[in-house]
């Protein structure tokens, strides 16, 4: 028996309306074929047994195996996935990378010349040995001359024989140097008193026999045989720039220098004596 359409009305039109059955298979997916969903203009057709299912599991990756091809290697680039395990109802599929790419062109050497640089004040010529620096405004550099120290020492060295007042030990020349310093003395010397009333230093001084002392060593009354040891500081409450050297070279006069009147005279030990400077570069 043939069903009769139902008559109904929809924004004062009228429709014939069927009451039908649609069947959807429950493995259905995309490939299997086409079917067919009717709404009205403005209705729904609702399938709840076709609708998105729940999330799968986001793919894994094990490798990414890199082919680096040369710069005109007319191979064309590429990248493939190989499936190392396929994915389940509990686990993503795990899948190894291929790529296959290009080198970059090589770049362009530049020829660079520091030395003609339009912020470099170099004074018309460089300085053979001198390094670059920002100068102090911070809007260019400049050449400088490296603040390397060194360290020097005596060729030869002297003994006190019953000396009673002041005895020169050593001298050290150094060189000139491009930047400012200081001398940084070292020594030891062994004192051995002839009697109990003498006391004698062991000093430093800079440029002259008589130049100021920038180290000493302290020497104890009494008679007792004793080393004296240099310490490189200038004395208590010196001015600022004490002991610095603008630039050039100097001699520094190693002396051993009575302390007092004491009547009694000291010898120093032949071949017991070391001395050396160190140049410290001032910032």
């Amino acid at each position: 028996m043939t069903q009769q359409p139902e008559v109904v009305s929809i924004d004062n039109e009228d429709f014939y309306q069927w009451k039908t059955v649609l069947r959807i298979p429950k493995n259905w997916t995309p490939e299997s074929g086409v079917f067919i969903a009717v709404a009205p203009p403005g209705g729904i057709g609702n399938f709840p047994a076709a609708i998105k299912g729940d999330s799968g599991f986001t793919p894994s990756f094990r490798n990414i195996n890199l082919t680096e091809l040369a710069t005109g290697d007319p191979t064309p680039a590429s990248a493939t996935w190989t499936l190392v395990t396929p994915g389940t109802a509990t686990a993503a599929p795990v899948f190894d990378l291929n790529l296959a790419m290009h080198k970059g062109p090589a770049g362009v050497t530049p020829d660079v010349n520091l030395l003609a640089a339009d912020d470099l004040n170099d004074g018309g010529s460089p300085t053979p040995e001198y390094v670059f620096k920002v100068n102090s405004a911070g809007n260019g550099v400049e050449l400088v001359a490296q603040k390397v120290g060194n360290m020097y020492w005596p060729t030869i060295s002297y003994s006190a024989i019953n000396a009673s007042g002041d005895t020169p030990l050593a001298s050290v020349s150094i060189p000139a140097h491009t930047f400012p310093w200081r001398a940084r003395c070292h020594g030891q010397e062994i004192l051995d008193p002839d009697g109990p009333d003498i006391q004698v230093d062991l000093v430093a001084r800079l440029g002259a026999a008589d130049g100021p002392v920038v180290a000493r060593g302290l020497g104890l009354a009494g008679g007792a045989k004793q080393v004296l040891v240099l310490s490189a500081a200038p004395p208590v409450n010196s001015a600022p720039g004490f002991g610095e050297v603008a630039s050039g070279g100097k001699v520094i006069y190693f002396r051993a220098e009575k302390i007092g009147s004491g009547t009694d005279t000291y010898d120093t030990v032949a071949g017991r004596a070391i001395y050396a400077v160190e140049v410290a570069p001032i910032a």
